[in-house]
Parts: C-alpha cells; sequence; structure tokens
C-alpha cells in the first residue's frame, strides 16, 4: 500500500501572469477572426449581385455563396468558444480555481 504525501492531491495553479499572455494571444486570435467573417460577410455581399436567380439551378457562385456562410458559421462558432475560454481565464485570474461540475 503506498502512502501520500500531504500536497499529492492539490493541482498546481497557472501563474497570472502565464494566464494574461494567453488571454491576450486569444484575444489578438478572436480579432483577427471578427476581421475574416467581416471579410466573409463582404465577399457574401459581393457575390449576391451576381447569384443565380432561380433557385432550380446552381452555379459556381450561388456554391461559393453556400460555402462561405458554412464558413462564417465556423468562424462565428469559433469566435464564441475563444470568447468563453477568455472570460473563464479572467474569472480564474480574478477569483482563482473553481469547479464548475
Amino acid at each position: 500500500m503506498r502512502i501520500k504525501k500531504f500536497f499529492e492531491n492539490e493541482i498546481p495553479d497557472i501563474s497570472g501572469d502565464r494566464t494574461n499572455d494567453i488571454i491576450e494571444d486569444l484575444q489578438q486570435m478572436v480579432s483577427f477572426l471578427n476581421q475574416k467573417v467581416e471579410n466573409i460577410d463582404s465577399y457574401i455581399n459581393e457575390f449576391g449581385n451576381f447569384q443565380n436567380k432561380t433557385k432550380s439551378k446552381n452555379d459556381q457562385i450561388d456554391d461559393s455563396v453556400s460555402n462561405l456562410q458554412l464558413v462564417r458559421g465556423s468562424l462565428i462558432d469559433a469566435y464564441d468558444k475563444l470568447d468563453n475560454i477568455i472570460l473563464s481565464l479572467e474569472d480564474y485570474n480574478k477569483s482563482g480555481r473553481k469547479y464548475i461540475y
């Protein structure tokens, strides 16, 4: 049978400086993603002028708009997840470790 040391079960904390560095990096990623979503919106609007008006046939522009809309959704999902990480790390820095579930 193994005897546990007094502090063996403790999980070390991430330093405030390190979490601040990570938060800053993630905020830059969020800013980058936001800029790219704006670019995609611009392309979708531009391509809208050249889309086929009939719904029965799709061409390359219609397909491109459809794929741009899918990419836009994925970028927004990534943006939201990164924003949640930032909020969690800021709370970790402010309040310390709290078990969520």
